[in-house]
């Protein structure tokens, strides 16, 4: 039974990927050239594209958890507040917790790799949202920060690609340096998928042994003032951050 189901996963997987890619190609190439040849507010087409964007991963994981290659369990949805800037940090476990993430929250402003900016895939999608790219390293620590300080909220992954299988998170202290600047409340995400699945070092088609559970718990916003002390200097204050926020991460995945 446990091969049986273990090859209906992997059907269900490819089904999946393949669904994917054609939410990708209609949206893409069709629903969002609309967006923008019909509306021409930016905010507005921004408003629209994002909630397209989330409706369209909403589909991916709702087909996910029908097809059977994973499940998707979600708690502390009152601890995100729609009407206040927050700074949502999340561990990044596997390949697909963006697009969680982004079907949770749908107008959240999230860090796109410039490759991704150039892709003719992906290009038009992301660009019509006003996400921002990664392109001038240099300016996006304060992009970040003018984003927060016009009341959005923005999605960050402090560890900056996905965590290394059967390593604890390795943040990195751009995230940190973030929220000592803009002074918004942080509201921490904590991501854990059991058995591990698209892992860095997972091809899309491998399948456990088990169907993949992820528990995403979004925990209470806590201030940047409750985890620095402060008298510290920035240098001090952005380490002890960050050190205090790979304490929160590791106490809730372990």
């Amino acid at each position: 039974m446990k091969n049986i189901d273990r090859a209906w996963r992997f059907v269900g997987t490819s089904l999946l990927w393949f669904f994917f890619g054609l939410i990708g190609l209609v949206v893409g190439f069709l629903v969002l050239p609309a967006v923008r040849l019909f509306i021409k507010d930016p905010a507005r087409r921004q408003r629209v594209a994002r909630n397209v964007i989330s409706r369209s991963f909403g589909m991916f994981t709702r087909g996910g958890c029908i097809l059977g290659p994973f499940d998707i369990h979600i708690s502390g949805k009152e601890n995100f507040d729609p009407d206040r800037s927050q700074l949502i940090l999340a561990n990044h476990p596997t390949l697909i917790d963006v697009v969680i993430l982004i079907s949770v929250f749908p107008q959240v402003d999230c860090v796109i790799k410039e490759a991704v900016m150039k892709n003719p895939f992906m290009g038009s999608t992301v660009s019509a949202a006003n996400y921002i790219s990664n392109h001038e390293p240099s300016d996006l620590l304060e992009s970040c920060v003018e984003r927060l300080r016009t009341g959005v909220h923005l999605l960050l992954f402090p560890e900056g690609t996905r965590t290394e299988r059967g390593q604890p998170p390795a943040l990195k202290l751009g995230a940190a340096e973030v929220a000592l600047r803009a002074r918004c409340d942080i509201l921490p995400v904590a991501i854990d998928c059991r058995p591990q699945f698209l892992t860095k070092a997972d091809p899309w088609y491998w399948i456990p042994e088990s169907r993949p559970v992820f528990r995403i718990k979004i925990l209470p916003p806590v201030p940047v003032a409750d985890l620095v002390a402060g008298e510290l200097d920035d240098r001090h204050a952005r380490y002890e951050l960050n050190e205090s926020l790979t304490a929160l991460f590791e106490a809730e995945i372990s």
